[in-house]
């Protein structure tokens, strides 16, 4: 895991196409964080708000690839609303939110009620560009870019 953090860094970026926002990215899976021991740093958090049918940025930060990671969706619409990706679907992910988990490889997306928090963990695997919707509202879009930057 230190070579990996030594070889690269990871400079994500997520353009919410609704909001016209940059959003840093990346993923973390609850079973790389588990097998990398105490070494590992934080998660590292995307925190990101549906308002106005509309996914909004709240705190933008580079992320680093194979590093924890945390996507905090929280629905402020009087609405419910859906996070779906094909990048859910090709590696372990685990959504959090009201009493409800869920925890596997192959999972499409989640729904988010009105007023609720849902939590999604994975680790980054690889880079590229990868798209995400509501698949409640079509007009509710946004793409991530995952970036592997080389250390200075």
């Amino acid at each position: 895991m230190e070579e990996r953090m030594k070889h690269h860094s990871l400079a994500v970026c997520a353009a919410v196409l609704i909001g016209g926002l940059l959003i840093p990215w990346t993923t973390a899976s609850p079973l790389e964080t588990a097998a990398a021991g105490p070494a590992v740093a934080q998660e590292q958090r995307v925190e990101i708000v549906i308002r106005n049918y509309e996914f909004q940025l709240t705190q933008p930060a580079p992320i680093r690839l194979h590093q924890p990671t945390i996507i905090i969706l929280r629905n402020q619409d009087i609405v419910r609303h859906g996070f779906a990706s094909p990048m859910l679907m090709h590696m372990m992910v685990q959504g959090e939110g009201e009493g409800i988990a869920a925890y596997g490889k192959g999972v499409e997306g989640f729904y988010v009620d009105p007023g609720k928090t849902l939590v999604v963990r994975f680790v980054p695997e690889r880079t590229g560009k990868y798209s995400f919707h509501c698949d409640l509202h079509p007009k509710m879009t946004g793409e991530l870019y995952l970036l592997d930057i080389p250390a200075a």
